[in-house]
């Protein structure tokens, strides 16, 4: 929701905004684990003011915000389910104006509405030059995917390749190879329109001008592309509005052979809620996958950090790192920037022995990536329940309570929201949620054959995901 003026607050509103505030920084600082981000992007934030389920915080410019929604709304949206949606709270963002601008914005899920230039020389920046195909390690795990990436870069809408899929799960390269394909394009074909987007800042934008009444602007500009990059496209189940849009671009591109790119975090299959004629074009599309990083590429990945570095880690080092870090490039990245800080502060080389004593508790806390889909397809294998009717009204004890432990279960190992997590079951709102979950939680510490059932579950689940 828009606000015309800057609200004026009372010291008590301020006051409450400020804990609050004081509270969520806190908890964003220990997700948000690089601290120069930190100190850039979340320390500028300022609370004003609580007033009714409105918590108005202030960003710096809507650029600003803009960046925030592009890089960190997944973890304002864990924030607010935390400590903002079981109180009925909503962020409302307020930047300075230009002009006639709005001056607040709402934050609701994070799904800003924010305002972006129709300028095709907005979307260069965007495009991160470090990302390219030079510094895409290969492997077997990876090789035909990058092949396949290489292609597309080299002609743009060209068969068998005019409409590229590229899945596999979180951290291992997606959007590394997409925007690899955007910078190739760029330099080989100079002449042709190149857009990359988020599908999170797509929908922000169709909102926004949903808003505006400029629909079709929004529609005719992406139409006008001759490659159309969309990461992340998962964001757009569930969104009927912003799915009818992306149809009418995608069947426009489509029919005039323009380049179309789409990532996401599962294959066309495991898709739900997304409109027939929007699958059935996806399903024919060329189709990659990127698997988990195989141990030939973690190898390539620890010691191309060590070179940029210009540390010191013995190869015993690096192979114990390549052997038990095995979930996702990010993941890999990150323990090797630990050891490579600890080398620094240390002025010495690390071996085995050391980096088994700092890496052991990073290790012991990793989990395998389990998703919604995998914890409803088991819960409803375990009590003979179809998983379509965990989604239905029924209220029966047969359905109602393997969902509230498909809930359970969901919110205890996977990053959704209490909202996402209602909307997956098609509950009315995330209180319903919120229920279910306190219900498993207080049963399972009386109920021995509950908690049995469920710890069944969680083994078979992290087995799978291992």
């Amino acid at each position: 929701d828009f606000s015309e003026k800057e609200e004026v607050f009372s010291p008590e509103e301020v006051s409450a905004a400020q804990e609050l505030w004081a509270t969520c920084s806190i908890f964003l600082s220990t997700i948000i684990t690089d601290k120069q981000d930190y100190t850039r992007w979340i320390r500028p934030i300022e609370p004003r003011g609580i007033r009714g389920n409105k918590f108005v915080i202030r960003v710096p410019s809507e650029t600003f915000l803009l960046y925030l929604t592009e890089h960190y709304y997944k973890q304002f949206n864990l924030m607010q389910s935390i400590y903002m949606e079981p109180n009925g709270i909503m962020m409302v963002f307020e930047f300075p104006r230009t002009n006639d601008e709005p001056a607040g914005i709402s934050g609701n899920e994070l799904d800003a509405n924010v305002s972006t230039a129709r300028n095709e020389e907005d979307y260069v920046n965007v495009l991160n030059e470090k990302l390219n195909f030079e510094t895409f390690l290969e492997s077997e795990c990876n090789r035909f995917a990058r092949y396949v990436a290489e292609a597309v870069a080299d002609n743009p809408g060209q068969s068998p390749h005019t409409v590229l899929f590229i899945h596999g799960p979180s951290g291992v390269g997606k959007t590394h190879l997409s925007q690899a394909i955007g910078s190739r394009v760029r330099k080989l074909h100079p002449e042709k329109r190149v857009c990359y987007i988020s599908c999170a800042k797509f929908e922000a934008q169709f909102v926004f001008d949903c808003k505006q009444r400029n629909k079709y602007r929004f529609i005719e500009f992406y139409q006008h592309m001759d490659v159309l990059i969309i990461d992340d496209i998962q964001t757009l189940i569930g969104k009927t509005a912003t799915q009818q849009a992306f149809f009418e671009i995608f069947n426009h591109l489509y029919l005039l052979n323009k380049q179309i790119v789409l990532t996401c975090d599962v294959p066309p299959v495991a898709f739900q809620d997304i409109e027939d004629r929007i699958l059935t074009r996806i399903q024919g599309a060329m189709q990659v996958s990127l698997e988990r990083p195989d141990l030939e590429l973690r190898r390539k990945i620890l010691k191309q950090r060590v070179a940029e570095a210009g540390v010191e880690l013995g190869f015993e080092v690096v192979e114990y790192i390549a052997e038990n870090m095995k979930n996702n490039v990010r993941e890999l990245e990150g323990t090797m920037n630990t050891l490579i800080t600890y080398a620094r502060i240390r002025k010495s080389p690390i071996d085995l022995g050391m980096a088994s004593r700092i890496m052991g508790q990073s290790i012991s806390m990793i989990k395998p990536e389990i998703t919604m889909e995998q914890i409803v397809r088991e819960v409803s294998n375990e009590y003979g329940v179809e998983a379509e009717e965990l989604r239905s009204s029924s209220r029966t004890a047969k359905i109602a309570l393997p969902r509230q432990i498909v809930m359970y279960l969901t919110n205890k190992h996977t990053e959704h929201t209490l909202v996402a997590i209602a909307k997956k079951l098609k509950r009315k709102n995330h209180t319903t949620v919120m229920h279910g979950i306190k219900t498993i939680g207080n049963r399972i510490e009386t109920d021995k054959k509950l908690k049995e059932a469920i710890d069944q579950l969680e083994q078979r689940l992290l087995s799978a995901a291992s």
